[in-house]
């Protein structure tokens, strides 16, 4: 009886610990993806005005009328700072997703463990133990790919960030003269200013990555919440078979 009591009592701690998890995961899913699409709207907007101020930028330039050109750059400069800070918002973010996905793989990895300890109890227990620890398994690599998603998602981001700050600092301490000794520093900061938009392109297509891997999260998460509410309702039975 105190052994049946003990493993009640452990299967309802193990249920309550999934129970939390689960919930977490869920609301994390819906708030990555809410956040995803705001941020992928914001950008899109943000890059269409910054390349405007771009083509004011290239008729300045041409001109070779410094006033102006240094007049529009310092918007240009203006916007690039917003950007490199929501760029590292999203790097900080990135590395909390890192996290989170640690956190699914070790639930995943209990859930297996006891899986594991009712396969060895297969003569007191009823449920087909081998079929929930085929199930959690095929979910711990589902969760492993997503941690591996993630990472390279934030590597990437950092990658993004660190360039833009550089071509950032770059630009601030430049000034157009378009003087014959210029020339060859113009056409490198001129340049910058393209790179940077690449690198604002670049991040949007990120997103739009981004947002399919929360989906297909959103989407395998759900499964597994249904996985173990089918596991909860299963039928444990503590008694000897005869």
């Amino acid at each position: 009886m105190r052994k049946i009591i003990t493993l009640l009592t452990l299967a309802f701690f193990c249920i309550s610990v999934t129970n939390a998890q689960n919930a977490r995961e869920a609301a994390q899913n819906s708030k990555q993806i809410q956040e995803g699409k705001k941020n992928l709207e914001r950008d899109i907007q943000e890059l269409a005005a910054f390349k405007e101020k771009h083509e004011q930028f290239k008729t300045a330039y041409g001109e070779k009328d410094a006033a102006s050109t240094n007049k529009v750059m310092g918007r240009i400069i203006s916007d690039m700072k917003r950007e490199v800070k929501q760029s590292t918002i999203k790097a900080k973010k990135a590395k909390k997703e890192i996290a989170q996905s640690s956190a699914e793989i070790r639930t995943e990895r209990r859930e297996i463990q006891r899986d594991k300890k009712d396969a060895s109890r297969g003569r007191f227990d009823r449920r087909d133990d081998k079929r929930d620890l085929a199930r959690d398994r095929a979910n711990l690599k589902d969760d492993q790919r997503d941690r591996r998603d993630d990472v390279r998602d934030f590597k990437e981001q950092i990658a993004r960030t660190e360039r833009q700050k550089q071509i950032l600092t770059n630009l601030q301490s430049y000034k157009f003269t378009f003087d014959d000794a210029d020339f060859e520093s113009a056409m490198v900061n001129k340049n910058l200013v393209l790179e940077f938009i690449d690198s604002m392109q670049q991040d949007i297509e990120a997103t739009k990555i981004e947002l399919g891997e929360d989906r297909q999260e959103r989407r395998e998460d759900k499964r597994e919440r249904r996985d173990d509410r089918n596991e909860r309702n299963e039928h444990d039975r503590y008694k000897r078979r005869g």
